[in-house]
């Protein structure tokens, strides 16, 4: 009786490790290329603070498939707040995100800010939810009284998990409760 059911079995086992094989394989086996080299974590600020403009990506995050769409979007999403381009950080965050936002609030938030030493330190997949959690450290100098509530310094280290979700076939930074509970320090 046992062996009657052992080809069935065998069969429907084979069958649904080829399935996940082949979706870990379509999800893991595009290797774009990214920007530069990986960087150590020593240097996600190097010189006066709060450290260079550019992206950078960690060793660990150099190895995730989606790391140069990554590297991308969160380059432009900082380059819009040195630079207070509302209209280009709208571009760079989901529909939700920018639904939330009122042009004159978020720049009376970041008039006196400037966000360097940004490291992509892990990015993870969410298959299932078709999403990225990306977490990325960076320094944050602006004046006291446009610093947070929690820690009005004048220069802050920020960890954060950034989500970011796919629209329309490109990379945007989401509204996510990931994002609203950020680890800082001040630098």
């Amino acid at each position: 009786m046992a062996n009657r059911w052992l080809v069935p079995a065998v069969v429907v086992i084979t069958g649904a490790a080829v399935a996940a094989g082949m979706v870990g394989r379509t999800v893991y086996s595009r290797v774009p290329e990214a920007k530069g080299t990986p960087a150590v974590p020593s240097s996600s600020v190097a010189g006066p603070w709060p450290g260079m403009s550019e992206v950078l990506l960690s060793p660990d995050s150099f190895t995730h498939p989606d790391r140069s769409s990554v590297q991308a979007v969160l380059q432009k999403y900082f380059d819009a707040i040195n630079a207070r381009d509302f209209t280009a950080w709208r571009g760079v965050v989901s529909a939700r995100r920018a639904s939330q936002a009122v042009e004159s609030t978020w720049m009376s938030a970041y008039e006196t800010t400037k966000d360097g030493g940004m490291v992509v330190q892990r990015v993870e997949s969410d298959v299932l939810g078709k999403r990225l959690r990306v977490l990325i450290s960076f320094v944050s100098t602006q004046d006291v009284s446009k610093a947070p509530v929690a820690l009005p310094e004048r220069c802050i280290r920020w960890r954060v998990v950034y989500v970011m979700v796919w629209e329309g076939g490109e990379l945007k930074v989401d509204e996510a409760p990931e994002n609203r509970t950020p680890q800082m320090e001040k630098c």
